[in-house]
């Protein structure tokens, strides 16, 4: 039954972070036209997008477990990474995972144990 609450709370932070990451993209389709931005602004803001997504799903998660936040936050990050991956290989058609990627989940797996501790002290 514990594991059971602990899996729903981590599964509400990716939610959580999914729909962050939804909003954050209208916010950049809205800039994108008005503003023509270059490839290195695109690439920079989806790894802003990414860490605040996380940031927010892992300390939801954490203050709602209220232990563990190191080990939610890199659930919360894992788990974010790959619904993302899956998401974008099933819409794009898109199954590549090069050093962007890995670099891409190794600091969403940094910011979220950093992000899950934080949430488990505020």
């Amino acid at each position: 039954m514990e594991q059971k609450a602990f899996l729903t709370k981590v599964s509400m932070g990716v939610f959580r972070s999914i729909l962050i990451t939804i909003a954050l993209l209208i916010i950049f389709s809205i800039i994108m036209a008005f503003k023509d931005v270059g490839t290195q602004f695109m690439s920079v803001y989806y790894v802003v997008a990414t860490c605040l997504s996380v940031v927010y799903g892992a300390m939801y998660s954490a203050k709602k477990n209220n232990r563990n936040g190191w080990l939610v936050g890199i659930l919360v990050a894992v788990l974010y990474m790959s619904s993302i991956y899956i998401l974008s290989a099933v819409l794009f058609k898109n199954t590549s995972f090069g050093t962007t990627e890995l670099l891409r989940l190794l600091i969403a797996i940094l910011v979220g144990a950093l992000s899950g501790m934080l949430g488990i002290n505020i």
